[in-house]
């Protein structure tokens, strides 16, 4: 759609918006019959503006909806003095509310369609990675005195890294309880509670990178690693995955893709906003060059890390838009699927730039309804935000999830997908990504269909295979409402 075209109908929209809203507003109501009339008009026309208000739920789904209304009732009544979507999760999590809820159930069960916004390995099993990794023979721990490496930073070595260096099987025998050495260890490549006072959550989060990167990558627990992260994304009713970073190599897949057929994945080449602009560009010929080695498997590019803090989207335009001139010439695409509006700030434009790069999707987009002109535009192009509520408050964007734009978003018609990010990190997994949304934004079964649907409607899959992933998603859905209408309440 030509520039002029969106800005018309942006207008229309919102003209048409502001005159629909004043003609519920009376001068004089005649009785509370009337007011009530009135006010029953006002809700159906804000709920036909929602992004499932093309969604008509059938007998057996709306019996399936009254059920899940009335189990989230329950669960409201259940943790009104402590509601775990308006505290960090890194302290719900720790109180286990959640854990215990049948909502969560609910959301485990429920087919997600495809996850469009996860960081690779960083929605693995890092209690298996513990239990796996930190027993083999010869991987050590770093507890000397030195900033860099970081303290516990562990690795797979042949023999000793050097000084500061500790075999984590001999520290584990000297330990008093076991469980609690393994536990230390996990706490230290995971983010908890006991992280919360920290001036600075990205610092830390960063931290649990580098001390269990070396364990993840190497050839002893890699495969296994995988393999398990796969199977746990499978289990939980995921049949799609576009990945920012390697969650397998292609004969893990392959295999996975034995046992699951419908199963797909397909990976977005990212770099890091730190790096230089010169980095960038060989970045984004590598990618370029992927990309046109297998357009089907490497679907784009984006860039990542803490807007705040690095480089925005402008800084690196000349790289980006020359990409796109070189695509242009060796007669592929690069499409860009750019992190863009994580951040609190109103300064922060990343968003404006991801709209003008024509970005397929923009991740997180917290600083969008900042934005109300870019929100439009983002709703006529058919833009999705890849919202991912946990990561966000863990994070420290969105403190109680109850206030999150994403509400915005799905009540103004925007195309939204629900995304973990680094659930491993945060020790969860996607489902209770759902959990969070469902009971924080007035969330309903045609929300939660709709949310589904989009994860694989907004996928960089193309029509035929988009045709046969909606068709088995579909089967899944109709298998979990006879289920659902059966859940004891």
């Amino acid at each position: 759609m030509k520039r002029g075209a969106i800005f018309f109908a942006c207008s229309l929209f919102l003209c048409g918006f502001l005159v629909q809203k004043d003609s519920f507003v009376q001068g004089r109501y005649k009785d509370v019959d009337d007011y009530m009339k009135a006010r029953n008009r006002l809700i159906q026309a804000e709920q036909a503006m929602r992004f499932d208000a093309g969604i008509t739920l059938t007998a057996e789904e709306k019996e399936a909806n009254r059920r899940l209304m009335l189990l989230k009732q329950a669960e409201m009544e259940r943790t009104r003095e402590y509601f775990p979507p308006a505290h960090s999760f890194l302290k719900s999590k720790t109180r286990q509310l959640i854990d215990q809820s049948p909502i969560l159930e609910i959301m485990k069960r429920m087919p997600k369609g495809g996850i469009l916004h996860v960081h690779g390995f960083a929605m693995g099993d890092y209690h298996w990675l513990v239990k796996h990794a930190t027993y083999l023979p010869n991987c050590y721990i770093y507890r000397g005195k030195e900033e860099l490496p970081r303290q516990g930073t562990m690795r797979i070595s042949p023999e000793s890294p050097g000084d500061g260096w500790h075999l984590v099987s001999v520290l584990r025998i000297a330990a008093d309880n076991v469980e609690e050495f393994d536990e230390e260890l996990y706490r230290s490549i995971t983010l908890g509670e006991e992280d919360l006072g920290q001036p600075d959550i990205w610092a830390e989060f960063r931290k649990c990178f580098a001390r269990s990167i070396n364990l993840i990558f190497s050839n002893g627990t890699w495969s296994g690693f995988c393999r398990k992260m796969l199977r746990d994304m499978i289990a939980e009713n995921v049949q799609y995955v576009e990945t920012r970073a390697e969650i397998g190599s292609q004969e893990i897949i392959e295999e996975i893709q034995r046992e699951n057929p419908e199963f797909k994945v397909k990976y977005i080449f990212s770099s890091r906003r730190p790096f230089s602009r010169e980095r960038i560009g060989e970045d984004l010929n590598q990618a370029l060059n992927q990309r046109a080695a297998n357009p089907d498997l490497m679907i784009g590019f984006d860039l990542t890390d803490e807007e705040d803090k690095e480089h925005t989207n402008l800084f690196f335009i000349n790289e980006l838009l020359e990409a796109r001139q070189k695509a242009e010439r060796r007669g592929i695409t690069l499409p860009f699927y750019l992190h863009s509006g994580e951040s609190n700030w109103t300064e922060n434009e990343n968003v404006l730039d991801a709209v003008l790069l024509d970005s397929k999707r923009i991740g997180h987009g917290i600083a969008l309804f900042k934005h109300p002109l870019l929100m439009q535009i983002v709703k006529v192009r058919g833009i999705a935000i890849e919202v991912c509520p946990i990561a966000n408050q863990v994070l420290g964007y969105v403190a109680d999830l109850r206030n999150h734009p994403a509400i915005l978003y799905i009540n103004s018609g925007l195309p939204v997908v629900i995304c973990p990010d680094g659930p491993g990190i945060w020790k969860c997994t996607f489902s209770y990504d759902f959990y969070a949304a469902f009971m924080a934004w007035g969330l309903d079964l045609k929300c939660l269909k709709q949310l589904a649907m989009n994860s694989l409607i907004y996928s960089a899959m193309d029509p035929e295979e988009k045709e046969r992933a909606l068709e088995f998603w579909q089967k899944k859905w109709a298998e979990f409402i006879t289920w659902l209408r059966k859940y004891s309440i």
